[in-house]
């Protein structure tokens, strides 16, 4: 019986090309990820701009051309307004809850760290405060949208409750307040976002000294927690 002349096989031959198989496939699926992450960025960030500029009747077509996408392409994502319009709500929720997360962690004194808060929402280009249409009552949100709207209110509150006990900001405020004038000073205005920003930041500063205490009495109570939902939903309230 003659020898075999066969080249024996490393035992690690398959598994290593496996490996490498599997790690280009990684590869190729968080490219793919990033780009939808990209997309998604693109079509929010537009949408949100084009609806606070021109309303929620804006056409998609003006929505997908400010993000340089096609509106097929747009509509395959995000079949309905509405859809979109939760989208850029969402957005707006992460936001707010990693500005006074960061707020909380990196500022020591509890005013900075509100202050900060505050700033930080109103920058050029975050979008916070953006007034967007009325929520539709057909509309069935995410239960993503519903875990954040409901984390929000808890975030504000414990900047809120932080600056109270530091004695730094009066008590007759409270966390409905602040992110309601936060819609207030970023209303709809015919001008570049650069200059709204500058805008905001200079109405930001006089507002800020009427947060201090020691001020008159504010009249009428802040609006409590349904209040707070019907009004941020666009509802009548009753």
């Amino acid at each position: 019986m003659q020898p075999s002349h066969e080249e024996p096989r490393s035992a690690s031959t398959t598994p290593i090309a496996t490996a490498a198989e599997n790690s280009g496939e990684a590869d190729k699926g968080e490219a793919g990820q990033r780009r939808h992450d990209e997309y998604d960025d693109r079509v929010i960030r537009a949408a949100r701009d084009v609806f606070a500029e021109q309303g929620f009747a804006a056409p998609m077509s003006e929505v997908a051309k400010r993000a340089g996408v096609g509106v097929a392409s747009v509509y395959r994502r995000y079949p309905s307004k509405h859809e979109l319009v939760e989208q850029v709500r969402i957005a707006g929720f992460r936001l707010l809850l990693a500005e006074a997360e960061q707020a909380r962690a990196e500022e020591s004194d509890p005013w900075e760290a509100l202050v900060r808060f505050m700033r930080r929402c109103l920058r050029e280009g975050s979008g916070i405060g953006t007034v967007l249409p009325p929520m539709d009552p057909q509309h069935v949100y995410s239960d993503e949208f519903r875990g954040l709207q409901r984390r929000v209110p808890k975030a504000i509150e414990e900047l809120v409750s932080a600056a109270q006990r530091a004695g730094e900001l009066r008590e007759d405020v409270d966390w409905p307040d602040i992110l309601l004038l936060l819609k207030h000073l970023n209303p709809r205005l015919p001008a570049t976002e650069q200059r709204r920003a500058e805008l905001r930041s200079r109405y930001l500063g006089l507002v800020l000294e009427g947060l201090r205490p020691g001020g008159p009495e504010l009249p009428g109570p802040p609006p409590d927690r349904a209040e707070w939902q019907a009004l941020c939903d666009n509802r009548a309230i009753r």
